[in-house]
């Protein structure tokens, strides 16, 4: 695993500027999450369970603080009704914009969720008490616990990132570009093209 010192080296290396360290850091923790959000990556996905109590009287279901209840969020796929005793998906919800929650002749949809700020609002046509929610995760950029399954595979590639970012923030927009058209470029390219789990005959 690369940890963040590992990373920093690499960066001061291309930059050669141990000095600027704070920019240097920042630039890390930026390269990596750019280098996540190039695409949504099958590696990126987590998925945690969220329970709520059933009621007879209700046709809806907040779950508010969702960014708490799933760590480091970057974006939900799907959300499932699952079977608090079996386990056993028994409903998959759909989302829908706010806007969109009822058909043209008034009848509210059905399977469905739909986002509210930071709350998650679940309409059940079967409530269970329980649901699975499957979500791309953001990665660890913190300097203690730093964790980026990119920064495992790639740290060469994703050093140049953020030594093209350090070279912005500190004056040198030529060599910034020069980095982002011979590495960056190439790199994004890669990443998308290496992470294809389709069936290879």
């Amino acid at each position: 695993m690369t940890t963040f010192a590992e990373l920093e080296a690499l960066v001061v290396e291309q930059t050669r500027r141990p000095e600027v360290t704070s920019i240097t850091q920042a630039a890390i923790r930026a390269a990596t999450l750019r280098a996540h959000h190039v695409d949504f990556f099958k590696r990126d996905l987590a998925t945690n369970s969220l329970s709520y109590t059933v009621s007879s009287t209700a046709y809806l279901y907040d779950f508010a603080n969702i960014s708490s209840s799933l760590a480091r969020l970057r974006s939900i796929q799907l959300v499932q009704g699952v079977d608090n005793v079996t386990y056993t998906p028994v409903e998959n919800f759909e989302y829908r914009e706010i806007s969109d929650l009822y058909d043209n002749d008034g009848n509210r949809r059905e399977h469905m969720y739909t986002l509210l700020g930071n709350t998650l609002r679940l309409y059940p046509s079967l409530a269970t008490g329980l649901i699975s929610v499957y979500y791309f995760q953001n990665p660890v950029v913190s300097s203690v616990g730093y964790s980026s399954w990119i920064a495992d595979d790639y740290p060469d590639e994703l050093a140049m990132w953020a030594a093209a970012i350090v070279f912005a923030r500190t004056g040198f927009a030529e060599m910034a570009a020069d980095f982002q058209k011979t590495h960056i470029q190439s790199f994004k390219e890669m990443l998308v093209a290496s992470q294809l789990l389709g069936t290879v005959n």
